[in-house]
């Protein structure tokens, strides 16, 4: 079986027509597949799915304000930024880490991008508009809360481990972390503060947790993992308020330490770090 029929196999095997599918892939993991991602994110609109990647941008990081009242927020020293460059969600430019298949979705000509100046996403399909708009400045994962409450929403790993699977930083949120801040430069509205994730080093250490609600298949080089996004964040979220470190890729990470803390503290009285307080 070539690689092509091996992917529509995986389809029926992991039920993904019609699904809101967040995917993290490394098309790498699938060997030979002619046309490499275009084909796969083409064949997957062909099943009617809408596909959301993260489309993330490090180089928009800019220097907080003087009047940063944040403690435990997951830096140490001082902040060093060179060649800061702003966000504009009508750019197509992302992370060479998001790989080629999120690069692949940020192209798109019918892809929607979300605003966020660091941890955007962007997604095509029927409902991405819908899904998506659920994301802000503060609220970065609120496309995540948007979803739990469905049935066709999926988590799919193509040939990565769960360090690649960012609603895993929604778990910590809902188990009580608070998520850190960080301030990007775009180029319609300057300079603005923002929510992001933590440390996802650690996050292979859930795999035990989540495999009773995991699929998986074999697809060329690797394996596709599914799951169902509200089960995934629930246990996530479950495993994290029993054991804080469960996510902690080493004892000396800086945003390991602070989040297995509990996240962010502000030194405002009164001021709420964020929507989960």
């Amino acid at each position: 079986m070539n690689t092509k029929d091996q992917v529509k196999s995986a389809f029926d095997a992991l039920s993904l027509a019609n699904k809101v599918i967040f995917v993290h892939a490394s098309m790498r993991s699938l060997g030979q597949l002619e046309g490499g991602a275009s084909t796969l994110l083409n064949m997957l609109l062909a099943q009617g799915c809408t596909v959301i990647v993260p489309s993330f941008n490090y180089d928009t990081l800019c220097y907080p304000p003087q009047d940063d009242n944040y403690q435990q927020n997951g830096h140490r020293g001082e902040w060093q930024f060179d060649n800061i460059r702003p966000f504009d969600r009508n750019d197509n430019r992302i992370e060479v880490s998001m790989g080629k298949f999120a690069a692949t979705v940020v192209s798109h000509e019918e892809r929607f991008r979300t605003d966020h100046p660091i941890g955007s996403f962007a997604g095509v399909g029927p409902k991405a508009e819908a899904v998506l708009s659920h994301q802000s400045d503060i609220d970065v994962y609120g496309h995540y809360q948007y979803c739990t409450n469905a049935t066709d929403a999926i988590v799919l790993s193509v040939g990565v481990t769960l360090n690649s699977i960012t609603p895993i930083h929604f778990a910590e949120q809902i188990s009580g972390r608070q998520l850190f801040r960080r301030w990007a430069r775009t180029q319609a509205r300057g300079d603005v503060e923002v929510c992001v994730g933590s440390c996802s080093e650690g996050f292979h250490q859930l795999e035990k947790t989540l495999q009773p609600i995991a699929t998986s298949i074999d697809v060329g080089l690797g394996q596709w993992t599914s799951y169902p996004l509200a089960a995934l964040i629930q246990e996530s979220a479950r495993a994290i308020s029993v054991n804080p470190t469960i996510t902690q890729c080493a004892p000396e990470c800086p945003r390991c330490q602070d989040m297995a803390a509990g996240g962010l503290i502000s030194t405002v009285q009164g001021k709420q770090p964020d929507l989960f307080q």
